[in-house]
């Protein structure tokens, strides 16, 4: 499920940035326009960056979970 929504993520911001790109070549974007567009494209890159990121917090605290879980298992009673 992490992989998925990152993949997305990142193929968002690649579809954005091909966008972008295509309306530059395409139209003749004012200054402004240019400006809102490109800034468009780094909030979508920014976000899909926080997003990596908490998906590596996430599996990285699930990982350290189980690795506890295992070394604590042999003090615990089984029942």
């Amino acid at each position: 499920m992490k992989k998925t929504v990152v993949g997305l993520a990142w193929a968002l911001v690649i579809l954005v940035w091909i966008v972008i790109f295509g309306y530059k070549a395409v139209g003749d974007p004012s200054l402004k326009e240019w400006t809102i567009a490109v800034t468009a494209g780094a909030l979508a890159l920014e976000a899909a960056f926080w997003i990596t990121a908490a998906a590596l917090g996430i599996t990285l605290l699930q990982s350290r979970k189980a690795v506890f879980r295992f070394l604590a298992s042999p003090f615990r009673r089984n029942g």
